[in-house]
């Protein structure tokens, strides 16, 4: 007896709560005896402090036992409650969370099924629930009874007579949404299944792995075979060789191969070669950056495959890491954006690098010339080789820009002023140095007139005269 209770006089004072759902939704269905045993049974969930059996349960209600165990078979049909056990006779109460209408099968129509499913699943007794799962199948989807156990059966002989009952319920949805409903249809889906079944067990055995096939290894076998048209040796050597440990794992491995359309055993070979090879690089680039990659597999993705897929390779690419690392970029994103400037320049072999670095050096050397005649020591920039190449693309020799470095001595910014000779010089049409005039002192001018340097000429322009150049070059697209 517990420490603490309440007398028989208290709990008549108190009250028994029932869910509005109940009313509302269930009793309409019910008979004035399945409701009192319904009610009763609730009260005494809520309010009874002492064990009562069948028999006390029937003499309270002035009922027959066998009417009490009927009513709460009707209520369990319904989801209600749940009898646990025939002798002694017990009853759990469920929640009434569901907010729509329960479904009510009549059980005399189901009777013969109900008897040959329990012959098939012989490791365990078939809750009412679980019988109400495959009756709301059949009914959904108009199958058969017969059609119906075909599929148990053949669920059965794949996971054993203790099956789970979801996963007959899976496996018989995916037939009826399949429209595979009638005993014809299912014998030819049944015999086509062991088929691949027998397939997928092959893929598994390549996967080391033990188990027999289900369902969600159908749907991914189907997957392979149907949609991206795989053959089963394919599958299998891909499983074997990918040394992958799940079919989740091999999914993904399959639609990689898919879009990279390697479909044959040497395509998936070379892929595979491929990929550890990438892998590898990927791992001597962190090296070389001295970066930390718990996972490699997103750097490769993202940044490693990208650049093998520009051209790059592996040397070229050791060498860029390294590059990198002597100037403090030492991130894969800022070695990024280093081979994508690389890549700008048409740079993608080591060799075309290492000619353009050659080139650069040279160029460094003519500018250094250019620099000397206004006495300038800076080194050489980026602007600097880039006005460069546009003079060499203007069509001057480096003769002729030696030549117009000459008039630069003394000034401030001798490349700017070499840029303006050699500008004037295209308009006038003259690339060699017998058309160069000598060199006349500018004229002085008024303040309304604006004298441009004079390189061997000499001319003066208007404000008016600028005006129209900014209104010239306005139609022109720069």
């Amino acid at each position: 007896m517990s420490f603490c209770s309440f007398t028989k006089d208290f709990s008549k004072n108190t009250t028994t709560n029932v869910s509005n759902n109940f009313i509302t939704e269930y009793l309409t269905d019910a008979s004035g005896e399945a409701v009192k045993v319904y009610l009763y049974g609730l009260y005494l969930c809520e309010n009874s402090a002492e064990e009562i059996d069948l028999s006390a349960f029937s003499k309270a209600l002035y009922m027959d036992e066998e009417l009490v165990i009927n009513l709460f078979l009707f209520w369990e049909e319904y989801g209600l409650v749940s009898v646990i056990s025939r002798d002694p006779f017990t009853v759990k109460y469920l929640s009434l969370s569901r907010t729509g209408k329960p479904r009510k099968f009549k059980p005399e129509k189901y009777t013969e099924f109900n008897k040959s499913i329990q012959t098939l699943i012989t490791d365990r007794m078939i809750s009412t629930q679980e019988y109400s799962e495959y009756f709301s199948i059949m009914e959904d989807y108009s199958i058969k009874p017969e059609a119906m156990l075909m599929i148990v059966k053949y669920c059965v002989d794949l996971k054993g007579a203790n099956i789970g009952y979801r996963y007959i319920s899976t496996v018989c949805r995916d037939f009826c949404e399949r429209q595979i409903t009638t005993v014809d249809a299912i014998e030819q889906e049944l015999s086509d299944y062991i088929t691949r079944t027998s397939d997928i067990q092959a893929i598994l055995t390549a996967l080391s792995i033990k188990r027999k096939p289900d369902i969600e290894d159908l749907k991914l076998f189907n997957k392979w075979r149907q949609e991206m048209q795989f053959e089963l040796d394919s599958i299998v050597f891909a499983a074997k060789k990918s040394k992958l440990k799940n079919v989740e794992k091999l999914d993904v491995f399959m639609s990689e191969l898919y879009a990279n359309k390697c479909f044959g055993k040497k395509e998936i070979e070379n892929y595979l070669t491929l990929k550890n090879s990438i892998k590898e690089t990927a791992i001597k680039i962190a090296s070389e950056l001295s970066v930390y990659c718990e996972v490699i597999q997103p750097y490769i993705d993202n940044y490693v495959s990208p650049w093998i897929t520009k051209g790059y390779d592996e040397g070229t690419l050791i060498f860029i890491a390294n590059y990198c690392f002597r100037k403090k970029r030492k991130s894969f994103e800022e070695m990024d954006e280093t081979v994508n400037n690389l890549y700008s320049l048409g740079l993608v072999t080591l060799e075309s690098i290492a000619t353009y670095t050659k080139n650069i050096a040279k160029d460094d050397e003519f500018i250094k010339k250019i620099l000397e005649y206004s006495l300038s020591q800076r080194k050489p920039t980026k602007w600097d080789r880039e006005t460069l190449s546009h003079w060499r693309e203007w069509g001057f020799t480096d003769e002729m820009i030696l030549l117009a470095a000459r008039y630069s001595e003394g000034k401030n910014n001798p490349i700017s002023y070499v840029n303006v000779i050699l500008s004037n010089w295209k308009s006038k049409g003259i690339f060699t140095p017998d058309k160069v005039e000598p060199v006349t002192p500018p004229a002085k001018t008024n303040n309304t007139e604006f004298t441009a340097p004079t390189f061997g000429y000499e001319r003066t322009y208007s404000k008016e005269d600028f005006d129209k150049f900014f209104t010239d070059l306005d139609d022109i697209d720069l």
